[in-house]
């Protein structure tokens, strides 16, 4: 997540519980990928949700989680098990 974000976390989240629902359920969907092509599929339905949402905290403040660190999370990750020979699932 962005820094600023969350320092907005907690009172965005007791205003309005369901407004990182889009986030957790990218966030389970990233960690249920089998592969760095399966997350790059997540980290581009993501962008398509924020996309669709101009106008709001949550693309113009960029109050959500970094689809693009999260994706260089994934890719490294991916990278290491290849060179450590380990399978993922």
């Amino acid at each position: 997540m962005y820094w600023h974000a969350k320092l907005l976390v907690p009172v965005l989240r007791r205003l309005n519980p369901g407004f990182f629902a889009e986030d957790f359920k990218f966030i389970r969907n990233l960690g249920e990928s089998t592969d760095v092509r399966d997350a790059d599929v997540d980290v581009m339905n993501f962008s398509d949700v924020n996309r669709f949402r101009r106008g709001s905290w949550r693309t113009d403040l960029k109050i959500r989680v970094s689809g693009r660190k999260a994706s260089r999370l994934a890719h490294k990750l991916f990278a290491e098990e290849r060179e450590a020979g380990v399978r993922p699932g």
